[in-house]
């Protein structure tokens, strides 16, 4: 299943990217992260892997994220793996003027076993998991810059 998400944001490219690439920040616009750990390779760059886990309603899911490509400030993509398939995600952000920046999300979803066909049924979800998480962020940044902007 492939998905695409695209989101305009009311920051600079350069404070978008660095928003993205803090750790820290994950907490802020993925609300379920329960957990992130680094397992190997340098952080947020080629070969790095980090273990993630998330409350997803109730149930724990882990996840190992998989750096495959990082060309800052505009693109990282990875590999998320699970028990129920991988999913390959490139975040691109460019600069779309007027101090505003668009990140477009790229998703190709893999899925196994039973979830080949249980798939099918959880795209709207997946979608507007997305979509929420964008919309966090999107939330997030613009209003760190109304922080500061105070």
């Amino acid at each position: 299943m492939k998905t695409r998400h695209d989101i305009l944001i009311d920051a600079p490219h350069d404070i978008v990217w660095a928003a993205f690439d803090n750790r820290d920040n994950m907490r802020r616009w993925q609300p379920n992260l329960r957990e992130y750990a680094h397992c190997s390779g340098t952080p947020g760059n080629p070969g790095a892997v980090t273990e993630l886990v998330y409350d997803e309603k109730g149930r724990e899911v882990r996840m190992t994220e998989t750096i495959t490509e990082r060309r800052e400030p505009d693109f990282i993509a990875a590999v998320y793996t699970t028990d129920w398939g991988k999913t390959i995600v490139v975040n691109h952000f460019e600069d779309a003027g007027d101090g505003k920046t668009r990140w477009v999300v790229y998703a190709n979803h893999f899925f196994k076993g039973i979830m080949k066909v249980l798939g099918v049924f959880s795209a709207k979800s997946i979608r507007e998991r997305t979509e929420n998480d964008l919309q966090r962020f999107k939330l997030f940044v613009e209003s760190a810059m109304a922080d500061t902007a105070s």
